[in-house]
């Protein structure tokens, strides 16, 4: 993770690159979240807010951080650097007082041809604790890039040991089954905030969203498929493992991207 910002925020006030590294060294277990900036606008702020307070919360880390300050601060963040369209991350813990730290991180979004042709996917038996809280954990995510390097995919799909489809190791996955999306259900994965933003403008615009548990051997059944992401808004799918998807042309998918889209467009502006 390469930090951007020379001007960062510690608990409502600027410190420097240098002080904000040492910080970070201190705990590798942290709390974090990361948000979205288009046109200097932090998109669903208040949303992103809560799932960080749920996160420590079932991490039974100590806690009580208030929006408005949270709000003030990233706000701050972005009045003192210069970074239009980027991702802020928020990590916190607790060392003798609250610690919460907002920075620019160096962010990579897909490609316009991802997103006309969809992405490879590789699954893996990666089992992610407590799939509610957002939490860093170094061997985690060394393990799961080194699956990436070796199979050149773009994301990894975790299954768990009952042979069940769990989620993205960063992203949440939904399957489109004629004109029904199927998802994970909510205790068995990370509640991203574009996967209830998703949720929330199909279940709006009559588009059914069925969670349950999905088997592994439904994966050659599905229609097409998507990941969502704070970086990947909705992705298409081409292939997992052999698997191909048409889902780049999937009439539901794309509809299911537009409708995302716009309930972005309209939290920015």
């Amino acid at each position: 993770m390469k930090i951007l910002s020379e001007k960062n925020v510690k608990n409502g006030e600027i410190i420097l690159k240098e002080e904000l590294k040492k910080l970070l060294e201190e705990d590798n277990a942290k709390i974090y979240e990361v948000i979205r900036i288009i046109e200097r606008s932090p998109v669903f702020l208040k949303e992103h807010f809560n799932r960080l307070m749920n996160s420590i919360n079932l991490s039974g880390i100590r806690g009580n951080i208030n929006y408005e300050d949270f709000k003030k601060s990233i706000e701050l963040l972005i009045d003192e650097n210069k970074f239009d369209n980027c991702n802020v991350r928020v990590s916190y813990y607790y060392k003798e007082c609250e610690i919460l730290l907002f920075y620019f991180i160096d962010s990579h979004y897909p490609t316009k041809e991802q997103f006309c042709t969809g992405v490879h996917t590789v699954t893996a038996k990666v089992h992610r604790n407590n799939p509610n809280a957002k939490v860093f954990h170094a061997e985690y995510k060394e393990k799961i890039q080194k699956i990436i390097d070796e199979t050149h995919a773009f994301e990894v799909i975790l299954i768990n040991e009952d042979d069940s489809v769990s989620e993205g190791s960063k992203s949440n996955i939904f399957f489109v089954k004629e004109n029904k999306l199927v998802t994970s259900p909510d205790e068995n994965v990370l509640l991203g905030v574009t996967r209830s933003k998703v949720i929330e403008v199909c279940e709006n615009n009559g588009i059914q969203v069925e969670r349950r548990i999905i088997k592994y051997e439904e994966l050659e059944n599905f229609d097409g498929a998507f990941i969502t992401g704070t970086s990947n808004d909705v992705l298409p799918i081409c292939s997992i493992n052999e698997k191909e998807y048409g889902s780049a042309g999937n009439e539901v998918v794309k509809m299911v991207y537009e409708l995302y889209r716009d309930e972005v467009m309209r939290e920015i502006k």
